[in-house]
């Protein structure tokens, strides 16, 4: 029996195991992106029950980068923020500069140059200080590519010619590969078609080494765009044809879709329309569902060429104005990042501005004191009564003050105490109960395994919401961006666990917001008590989460695909948890609703923002 029981025994892991299944991913994130990723799952799964941090940060790292290839940059950004919070916990200096390099990356792609720029510069300052050549390699090539949409050419040049420079004479073949690429974008956005073909070249040379030919599909592509930018259609068509079947065969929608849009052009040159929008089309359909603006714009405009010679007036005049109106949006994103290029130079004008008004100040601050000295005698006695009757009315207004405050701290308190008396206390008398069941030694060793499992999970379920708690009260927290990342931390440690998909989405307005700690407090438990229900009730498979700027108020929206209201009784639609949530929006004069969203259900949250 002994011997028949060994083959279903199943090893208990461990952190070899979680650090072969990171250093696999790790290697294949280029050539291999779909087995990085559930290499990397299956590593963070492994860790996780171990609590090994360091493989919890590798895997983090490696979602965090095939989530980026693969434009889905709310699950990136996800996992790159847990990287480097790992990061830092571990005082590692080398992953923080992994961290800052593809958080640049994040915010780039995504048209945020601002915050790229800050997060390149902190990167850059760190992998120089700790003396890393390669990071610092890397972070001198993403320098430059911020730098091209912001029309800094000649500083972009400087920095790729740096790169280029060091990542020689360290030989680091993906480093002079990556430089060489961004001298390519750089000509490229400069229309220099055949310089940029020459560095595209000289950067698949450098790659050909250590790329399979699915790693090679970016840079291929630029040759192949070159090639048709300088005229020579035919050959441009057989490589981008070529290069579009081995990115079906990847399943890589990024290549695919880029590829698509190269043979739409190429046709349309060639004067074959029916292809051109065939081929479009493709494009437009995958660059849509990765919300790849330039992209779908210049699809659009392909197709409107393509109709157009094929006398489709009306189809060619609806894509015309689809291209148009994605122009327009992008006209004035381009306008911004020029701001935000030029925001370090203003900022370092404003550092001397502020020495020139300290020195001002110090001038006017001597002369008001000989000023005071000469009126000293004159005002002495006014000033006694002024002070007399300021006096006065400062005891007033500061007994109000008092007065208001301890009634403010007594309502704070008390929602304080309810909140861990609701949530915190529940689990700690479960808790209690169950040991105390445990120590009364009534069960099978089976059984009290079970009561050990349930009172560990509610311990950290406990700790869990009395960080909450913790964290609705201070005021650290006020601002608009530490919210989202605390709504956008729960929703990924609530929902994909259930196996719901999240789609979570934030207008750009809010992220300068305050937001005052009533309104955040009551935000973050209606939004977990949502989420909560669509866990419990829904039957969903996706879950889409909003937050916008409505009227000076935060506007939260919560939408399942789930089986909606129909299923739940008349009157209690979700049993106490919409009245706990209506209760805590009218203590801080906000709203709720909740309607069928066919299919699923939706929940409009409306608090003010003062």
């Amino acid at each position: 029996m002994a011997a028949a029981s060994e083959p279903g025994r199943v090893a208990k892991p461990d952190t070899a195991l979680v650090n072969r299944l990171n250093k696999q991913a790790f290697v294949l994130r280029i050539n291999h992106a779909l087995q990085t990723r559930q290499l990397a799952k299956q590593a963070l799964r492994l860790a996780q029950q171990l609590h090994y941090d360091r493989g919890l940060l590798n895997a983090h790292f490696s979602l965090g980068y095939y989530y980026r290839g693969a434009s889905k940059y709310d699950s990136a950004l996800y996992h790159t923020q847990q990287a480097l919070r790992l990061a830092a916990k571990l005082h590692s200096d080398y992953d923080r500069t992994r961290g800052l390099y593809n958080l640049a990356r994040i915010y780039s792609e995504q048209g945020d140059y601002s915050r790229a720029l800050d997060v390149n510069l902190q990167g850059l300052a760190l992998a120089q200080a700790i003396h890393n050549r390669r990071a610092e390699l890397f972070q001198l090539i993403e320098s430059g590519l911020v730098e091209i949409p912001l029309g800094e050419y000649a500083t972009a040049q400087t920095h790729f010619d740096q790169a280029l420079r060091l990542a020689q004479s360290i030989k680091d073949k993906i480093g002079i590969g990556g430089a060489y690429s961004g001298l390519g974008d750089l000509n490229r956005q400069q229309a220099h078609w055949s310089l940029a073909g020459h560095y595209y070249t000289a950067a698949a040379a450098s790659y050909h080494d250590v790329f399979n030919t699915q790693g090679m599909l970016p840079v291929e592509l630029s040759i192949a765009e070159m090639t048709d930018r300088q005229g020579n259609h035919e050959a441009a068509l057989a490589a981008t044809r070529d290069l579009l079947r081995q990115a079906l065969e990847a399943e890589w929608e990024g290549p695919a879709a880029r590829a698509q849009l190269l043979l739409g052009r190429i046709y349309l040159a060639m004067g074959q329309p029916d292809s051109a929008c065939y081929y479009g089309k493709r494009s437009l359909a995958l660059n849509r569902g990765h919300r790849l603006r330039p992209a779908i714009r210049d699809a659009a405009q392909v197709l409107a060429q393509a109709n157009a010679q094929l006398g489709k007036w009306h189809q060619a005049y609806e894509y015309q104005a689809l291209a148009i109106s994605y122009a327009d949006s992008l006209t004035g994103e381009d306008a911004r990042r020029r701001v935000a290029g030029l925001q370090a130079q203003e900022s370092h004008r404003r550092q001397q501005i502020q020495q020139q008004l300290g020195q001002q100040q110090g001038r006017l601050q001597t002369q008001q004191q000989e000023l005071a000295q000469l009126r000293y005698r004159q005002q002495l006695g006014a000033l006694v009564v002024l002070g007399l009757l300021l006096a006065a009315g400062g005891s007033v207004f500061f007994w109000r003050y008092r007065h208001r405050e301890t009634r403010r701290q007594e309502a704070l308190r008390t929602r304080i105490a309810a909140d861990l008396h609701d949530e915190v206390g529940s689990m700690l008398t479960q808790i209690s109960m169950q040991s105390t069941l445990l120590r009364e030694g009534r069960y099978a060793p089976a059984q009290q395994q079970v009561y050990l499992d349930q009172i560990a999970e509610a311990s950290r379920l406990a700790a869990r919401q009395m960080r909450d708690a913790v964290w609705s009260i201070d005021a650290r927290y006020d601002s608009a961006a530490s919210l989202l990342d605390r709504l956008r931390d729960h929703a990924h440690e609530v929902l994909p666990p259930a196996g719901l998909e999240l789609d979570f989405g934030v207008e750009a307005s809010i992220v300068s917001a305050t937001v005052p700690l009533a309104t955040r407090q009551a935000l973050y438990y209606i939004y977990k008590e949502a989420l909560h229900n669509v866990v419990k009730h829904a039957h969903a498979r996706q879950v889409h989460v909003r937050l916008r700027l409505h009227h000076q108020q935060l506007e939260l929206e919560v939408r399942d695909d789930g089986r909606g209201l129909a299923s739940t009784s008349p009157g209690r639609p979700g049993g106490q948890g919409l009245p706990n949530m209506r209760m805590r929006a009218r203590a801080v004069g906000g709203t709720i609703g909740l309607e069928a969203a066919q299919p699923g259900t939706r929940l409009i949250v409306r608090l003010p923002l003062r």
